[in-house]
């Protein structure tokens, strides 16, 4: 049995939105797949450590101790020994529950991925994969925001201005007007990182946001990029995204 729309509709933030998708999800299945999906999403939520924690960026898991326990005392010497042992007493389950709260479930890790053929591939790709495509299409639409100039402004951004020029790109770079407001941010090492995170924004669900966001390390701001262009119009094209 589903559980009332308007109940779920009460529901705020990553967690509501995930349940109301949820919701949606099961609702497109048969009775028999309707009960293995929830059976398989409750044997999830019991287990105290989220499934892939170890695809964590370790700053994440560092921010979380730091947040809930003093580094150098008792607390925050058991904290992380339930992080890399596990729990072995009923404490130690109530702490890695109440540690691990804000971690999605990690999909297994693709080594083979260098391009993903959906945002769920994106989620499963390693981070250093991920980065690396990240800035290649931050790199993209930066080029295609400020046309000719890219040549000028860089190697790198010449290298994406001859590619958006080309098919699969050429005509898939969405709106030359919100990539112009996509590639307003402060040029430092990270800038195309986090327009690329702002370009695949739209694709992304709250739960793939996250998923994404802590494959990478905290400091890099994707988080906060890809929630503040969630709801943006004007992408590009998957198939651009996805090219080589």
């Amino acid at each position: 049995m589903l559980v009332d729309a308007d109940v779920l509709a009460r529901i705020g933030g990553p967690i509501g939105d995930a349940a109301r998708t949820a919701q949606r999800e099961l609702a497109k299945l048969d009775e028999s797949a309707s009960r293995a999906k929830r059976a398989a999403w409750l044997a999830a939520a019991r287990v105290p450590i989220p499934a892939g924690l170890r695809g964590v960026d370790a700053s994440w898991i560092a921010a979380v101790i730091a947040r809930v326990a003093h580094t150098d005392g008792p607390l925050g010497t058991r904290v992380r020994r339930v992080i890399a042992e596990g729990p072995t007493t009923a404490g130690d389950v109530w702490l890695a529950r109440w540690l691990c709260a804000e971690f999605p479930a990690m999909p297994v890790v693709d080594a083979n991925l260098a391009r993903p053929r959906s945002i769920v591939d994106a989620t499963r790709m390693t981070a250093a994969a991920l980065r690396a495509w990240l800035e290649d299409v931050g790199a993209d639409q930066i080029a295609f925001a400020v046309g000719k100039a890219a040549t000028a402004m860089s190697s790198r951004l010449g290298a994406a201005a001859v590619r958006i020029a080309q098919a699969p790109r050429a005509g898939e770079m969405g709106e030359r007007r919100a990539a112009i407001e996509r590639a307003r941010i402060v040029i430092d090492e990270t800038a195309l990182l986090r327009v690329g995170a702002r370009a695949i924004a739209a694709y992304a669900g709250p739960i793939e946001r996250r998923m994404i966001a802590y494959r990478l390390p905290r400091d890099v701001g994707v988080m906060d990029e890809l929630e503040a262009f969630a709801g943006s119009v004007g992408a590009p094209s998957w198939r651009a995204l996805a090219a080589p």
